[in-house]
C-alpha cells in the first residue's frame, strides 16, 4: 500500500493516549474525556461517510504508559475504516520508543507513520516529516511535507482594529509557510497542522481554515475542536451545518484541482535558502508582499540554478551569505540583460556603477548593462521597508495585477505553464464581505475570467471593463470568505 496524492487528512483524536496527553489541560472536562473515549467507536466513522475525507490521523505513541493500550483500543476503528478505504496515519510523538512504535504501526496496517526530527532512512513504512515551518524537511523521502505549527487563519481579535505596518488589517495567514515548503520541496504534498482558537467558531471560520492552505496548494489536516466533535455525533446543530461547510469547501478545492498544476505568476522572485540566520528575513518577506499587493514567485536557493526567471523584472536575494560562484553569475546576468537584482549589504564587491537613487531609499542603484544592481544600505533593515522599497523601485507602473476595495483580502496569482490560463485566489480573513464588491485591475486580461466559490451554487461569468490607460477592471460580487477569478485567454 503507498500513500495517495489525493490523501485527504483529517485529525482523528480518540483514546486513552489523547486523554492523557490533555487532562491537564485548561478547560479539560470529563465530557471532553468522554467524547474522546466515544471517537474510538467505529460507529463515529459515519461522520466521514460520504465526504472527500479518506485519510485519518490517529495518536499511536507518546512515551507515555497509555501507548500500548491506545494501540490495543485503535485496532476496531482501523479495522473498519480500512474496509471503507480509509487510511490511517500514526502520529510518533515527544519521548516515544520510536523503533518499536514504528514496528506496532506496521503491523497493524497504518498506511504511514508521521514524526517529527529526521525520519529513519529504512523503517518498513512510510516515514512522513512532521516539523515545525523553521525545521521543514524537503529532502525526506516522503512524498507529503507536514508542516506542525500552522496558524489559524483570521484577524487576530488582539490586533484588532489596529493594521500593520501595511495600513492594512493584519492578517494571520499560512501563505509565506507553505509558498516556502513548495519552493524547497516542489514534488512534495504539504501537509499543515492547526487548531482553532479557544471557544466556538464560526461556520465561515472553518471555511477559511481550508481555503488557506488550500490556495497555496496544500491540505489542512482538518483539526474540529471539542464541542464541534461532541456535537456533531450527536448531529447537533450548529455543528452539522459546520461540518457541512467544511467537507463542501473541501470538496470545492478537489473540484478545482487543475490549479494545483499551475506555478506562481509574478514580476518578483524571493531567492533564499530560508535557512539558519536567512529563515526570518525570508519568510518575513514573503510574508509581507501580499498586504503589499505584490504578486510574486517563491525561489529555493538550492534550486535556483535550474530555476527559469523569465517574465521576472526583479528578484530579491535575501541571504547574507553570497550565492554560490555559479548562481551569482545567473543572477547578475538576469540583471545585465534589464532586471534589477536586489541584495543585502554583504554583497562583496558589488557589480557596476553608481548611479543616482532617491536618498530616503534603503538601496544604492548600481547600472549593469541593461539593467540595475541595488545594494542595501543597512546590515539589518527592517523587513518592511525593505519590500516596500522594493516595490517602489520596481513601480507600479509595471503592476500586472491590482487589488481594490478589499483591505481584508489578500490574493495569489497562478498560471498553466503556458499561460493562457490562470487563477487569481481571493481570501478574505475577516470572513466578512465589504460593502462593495473587490476590484480586480489586470494590465494584460485574459479573455475569459469568471468567478468560482463555494459560496456560490454555480460559476459566474465576468466582464472585463477596458481602461483609457490601458489594462481592464473586473468588477466581482461580495465574497465572505474565499472566491478564485479563473481566466481563460
Amino acid at each position: 500500500m503507498a500513500l495517495s496524492p489525493e490523501s485527504i487528512p483529517m485529525r482523528w483524536p480518540a483514546g486513552p493516549l489523547d486523554i492523557a496527553r490533555r487532562k491537564n489541560e485548561k478547560g479539560f472536562t470529563a465530557d471532553t474525556a468522554e467524547v474522546l473515549r466515544k471517537w474510538l467507536d467505529p460507529a463515529t466513522l459515519a461522520v466521514i461517510q460520504g465526504t472527500p475525507i479518506n485519510c485519518l490521523v490517529v495518536s499511536w505513541a507518546s512515551g507515555l504508559p497509555e501507548d500500548a493500550e491506545q494501540q490495543q483500543v485503535l485496532k476496531p476503528l482501523i479495522e473498519n475504516g480500512q474496509k471503507a478505504g480509509i487510511d490511517f496515519v500514526g502520529l510518533i510523538e515527544g519521548n516515544a520508543n520510536r523503533p518499536a512504535a514504528i514496528a506496532t504501526a506496521q503491523a497493524a496496517g497504518l498506511i504511514a507513520v508521521a514524526m517529527d526530527g529526521d525520519t529513519p532512512a529504512k523503517a518498513g513504512i512510510l516515514v512522513i516529516p512532521r516539523n515545525g515551518h523553521t525545521q521543514m524537511r524537503g529532502t525526506a523521502s516522503s512524498p507529503v511535507l507536514g508542516v506542525s505549527d500552522g496558524v489559524w487563519p483570521g484577524i487576530p481579535q488582539e490586533r484588532m482594529p489596529a493594521g500593520g505596518p501595511t495600513n492594512l488589517p493584519w492578517v494571520d495567514s499560512n501563505a509565506a509557510v507553505l509558498l516556502i515548503a513548495s519552493a524547497l520541496a516542489p514534488d512534495k504534498n504539504v501537509w499543515i497542522e492547526f487548531d482553532s482558537p479557544t471557544g466556538p467558531q464560526p461556520p465561515e471560520s472553518y471555511m477559511l481554515a481550508v481555503a488557506d492552505p488550500a490556495s497555496y496548494g496544500a491540505r489542512w489536516v482538518i483539526s474540529l475542536d471539542d464541542a464541534v466533535r461532541a456535537d456533531l455525533t450527536a448531529k447537533k446543530q450548529p455543528a452539522v451545518d459546520t461540518w457541512n461547510k467544511v467537507t463542501g469547501t473541501v470538496a470545492f478545492f478537489e473540484q478545482h484541482k487543475e490549479a494545483r498544476k499551475y506555478q506562481p505568476a509574478g514580476l518578483l522572485a524571493v531567492v533564499s535558502n530560508f535557512a539558519g540566520p536567512n529563515w526570518f528575513p525570508g519568510d518575513e518577506a514573503v510574508n509581507l508582499l501580499p498586504r503589499l499587493r505584490e504578486p510574486y514567485r517563491v525561489i529555493a536557493r538550492q534550486r535556483a540554478l535550474g530555476a527559469s526567471f523569465e517574465g521576472l523584472k526583479a528578484i530579491y536575494y535575501v541571504d547574507q551569505e553570497p550565492p554560490e560562484p555559479q548562481l551569482r553569475q545567473k543572477l547578475v546576468d538576469f540583471a545585465k540583460a534589464g532586471g534589477t537584482l536586489f541584495v543585502t549589504s554583504k554583497w562583496p564587491k558589488p557589480e557596476g556603477t553608481p548611479i543616482p537613487a532617491e536618498p530616503y531609499l534603503l538601496f544604492t542603484l548600481r547600472a549593469l548593462d541593461k539593467g540595475r544592481l541595488a545594494v542595501c544600505k543597512e546590515d539589518h533593515p527592517n523587513t518592511y521597508d525593505t519590500v516596500a522599497d522594493i516595490q517602489n523601485i520596481i513601480s507600479h507602473r509595471n503592476d500586472m495585477l491590482r487589488l481594490y476595495n478589499a483591505a481584508s483580502m489578500n490574493f495569489f496569482y497562478e498560471t498553466s505553464a503556458q499561460g493562457g490560463k490562470g487563477v487569481i485566489h481571493l481570501l478574505n480573513y475577516s470572513r466578512r464581505p465589504a460593502s462593495d464588491g473587490p476590484l480586480i485591475f489586470a494590465k494584460n486580461p485574459h479573455r475569459v475570467a469568471r468567478l468560482v466559490s463555494p459560496e456560490l451554487t454555480s460559476p459566474i461569468a465576468l466582464q472585463w471593463a477596458p481602461q483609457e490607460a490601458g489594462g481592464a477592471e473586473l468588477t466581482l460580487p461580495k465574497i465572505s470568505v474565499y472566491g478564485a477569478v479563473e481566466l481563460e485567454s
